[in-house]
């Protein structure tokens, strides 16, 4: 899969898609699986519900909200590679964060659910021909190819990991 163009995506996902290397983004997304489980085996128990500073997320709220955002993302990829042309709504993380339980589950679920999240998105976007690929969707007001949201989750996710070894593994 080739990385897409800046013209196929708005500005502030450059954020995302910068961060990833190369354009052998399944051969990213396969290998970012092992990260999140290699990294999430390193927290001790009393660090899975910290928080590095007054009102940011929790430790397991953090891999919720990947977990969620892989979720969704992987939703707009299906439609959008489909063709379907209907513009879908944008997500508010905090809301989600606020109302997905996450510190009263296990930080190994969570781990794992982002495993399977992540094996099955894999699936789909390795089924995806080039022309699947150059369509286009609007989301939250945005329009995007495919490709640019393939690359974008596997930079969400790389963003979010750099912030976990940052803030809360130290």
């Amino acid at each position: 899969m080739t990385r897409p163009q800046k013209s196929e995506y708005p500005e502030f996902y450059e954020r995302y898609i910068g961060l990833i290397k190369g354009d052998d983004i399944i051969r990213v997304l396969r290998e970012q699986t092992l990260t999140v489980q290699t990294v999430l085996s390193s927290v001790q128990e009393d660090k899975e519900t910290y928080s590095y500073a007054a009102g940011k997320w929790t430790l397991k709220e953090v891999i919720g909200h990947i977990v969620d955002t892989e979720r969704v993302v992987g939703y707009r990829v299906l439609r959008f590679a489909r063709g379907d042309k209907r513009e879908l709504p944008g997500i508010e993380a905090t809301f989600y964060v606020e109302h997905g339980n996450f510190n009263n589950r296990s930080l190994y679920d969570l781990a794992h659910e982002f495993g399977f999240v992540r094996g099955a998105n894999i699936s789909l976007f390795k089924s995806l021909d080039e022309e699947a690929l150059k369509k286009t969707g609007i989301a939250d007001q945005q329009e995007m190819t495919v490709r640019a949201w393939v690359y974008m989750i596997a930079g969400h996710t790389l963003h979010h990991i750099n912030i976990i070894k940052e803030h809360y593994l130290k």
